[in-house]
């Protein structure tokens, strides 16, 4: 999978000549995240749901543990909150940024669990790798339900202020939505998912 999408990124050098550039970016984009998407599907397709549906449970759980430990602002507004959804994200970089991962939606009221999926994809210039959890808590039920059933693509940066300087900034729900963003060091400050898209799993649900 690594090969085919490493090759689909260096169509962007055959260009010859200017005019071409952003056609032959946008190609390479969208071989990649074919490329990728095909890959996910198919370790998708030789594990059991089952088990999958437990591996998301088990990082969410952790996810959720470790954010209400880390911040007592969010800790309130999760007590408070209708409901929560939790992503397990991978970020790639390399002349494209790619983003995926799946997630899970809880309805705190009866505890259904809607299983999700997550990813974003963009022209960049750099190279690495980046894993975290990404946290989503929904202030009333509307904004819970628009999530989950409408689907959720965000368009513009959302800077999420926590982490180090937790003890002097809070997180605030902005149309009922406040977003964490945590990996091995913790919380951190900005979250930036401009253009990620949100939808339910069917093959999980």
């Amino acid at each position: 999978m690594m090969k085919k999408i490493i090759f689909s990124l260096l169509v962007f050098f055959s260009v010859n000549s200017q005019a071409g550039v952003w056609d032959n970016i946008k190609k390479g984009v969208s071989d990649a995240g074919e490329a990728i998407s095909d890959g996910a599907k198919s370790l998708t397709e030789e594990t059991p749901p089952d088990q999958i549906r437990a591996e998301i449970d088990a990082m969410e759980k952790e996810t959720v543990a470790n954010l209400l430990g880390l911040s007592a602002s969010a800790k309130d507004q999760f007590n408070s909150s209708y409901g929560y959804a939790v992503f397990d994200t991978r970020k790639f970089s390399f002349l494209i940024t790619t983003e995926y991962g799946p997630g899970v939606a809880v309805n705190r009221s009866n505890g259904k669990r809607i299983y999700m999926k997550m990813a974003s994809g963009g022209v960049n210039v750099g190279l690495g790798g980046e894993f975290y959890q990404v946290v989503f808590l929904f202030e009333n039920e509307a904004a819970f339900n628009q999530f989950v059933n409408d689907g959720h693509q965000v368009g513009s940066e959302a800077a999420a202020t926590a982490g180090d300087d937790s003890a002097r900034t809070e997180v605030k729900f902005v149309n009922g939505i406040a977003m964490y963003k945590l990996n091995s060091k913790g919380l951190k400050l900005t979250l930036d998912i401009t253009g990620t898209k949100f939808w339910k799993d069917e093959d999980l649900n």
